[in-house]
């Protein structure tokens, strides 16, 4: 809108025509209405600037153009400085959301390091007098391996679970009879299993429980 037009519409300078023209695009027009704002400041403080130091109103045809040239440099100035606010404030919010999307991601990666070191943890050693039994093999090999393990548990009249499998290996744990932990722990030696010292014999219960671990090989 003309700077121009503004100032006129706030000395009354303008006709009634204009100035109704002025107040419709003022309701149907936001950008005009802020334009109005910051004219309506300016022209307040040039007002009282002249009230203070006692100079009167300038004439149309000795001061119209100087007083036009700075209004215009005045309303272009504020208007810039808003348009560069709001720029630095829009990095700002951008900078801080990509920084909370980062954020975000990073402790994800974290945490999924952490439950995968959880899990690698999770396949302890030996514990509470429990017999482990450990068969080295590559990892293509490994599941078959214990599905091995699994079957010869049965064949010896128990059972046996997998545990937790990871890149360091599986776990299982079997339980036999007592009687026939013996006949388990060879079959399983003939597949290449590094069979411990025997326990089984301290064992007063009916069934014992005993680890099996494969780990990787070449």
């Amino acid at each position: 809108m003309n700077p121009d037009k503004l100032f006129d519409y706030l000395d009354g300078k303008l006709s009634a025509s204009e100035r109704a023209q002025m107040e419709e695009r003022f309701v149907s027009d936001p950008e005009a209405r802020r334009e109005l704002t910051v004219a309506r400041q300016i022209h307040a403080s040039m007002t009282d600037s002249r009230e203070v130091v006692g100079i009167a109103e300038p004439s149309p045809t000795s001061e119209r153009g100087p007083v036009l040239a700075r209004r215009i440099m005045i309303v272009f100035m504020v208007l810039v400085l808003a348009n560069v606010t709001f720029g630095i404030y829009a990095i700002f919010f951008m900078k801080n959301r990509q920084r909370a999307k980062q954020r975000t991601e990073q402790n994800r990666t974290e945490l999924r390091q952490s439950l995968s070191q959880t899990a690698a943890a999770a396949l302890p050693t030996p514990t509470l007098g429990i017999e482990e039994i450990t068969f080295s093999a590559p990892i293509a090999e490994q599941n078959e391996f214990a599905n091995t393990v699994v079957d010869e548990a049965k064949r010896a009249g128990g059972s046996a679970v997998k545990g937790l499998a990871d890149e360091h290996g599986i776990l299982l744990f079997a339980e036999i009879p007592t009687a026939r932990v013996k006949e388990f722990r060879e079959a399983l030696k003939k597949l290449g299993a590094n069979i411990p010292a025997t326990t089984t014999e301290t064992n007063p219960g009916d069934k014992t429980i005993l680890q099996v671990r494969i780990a990787g090989g070449q």
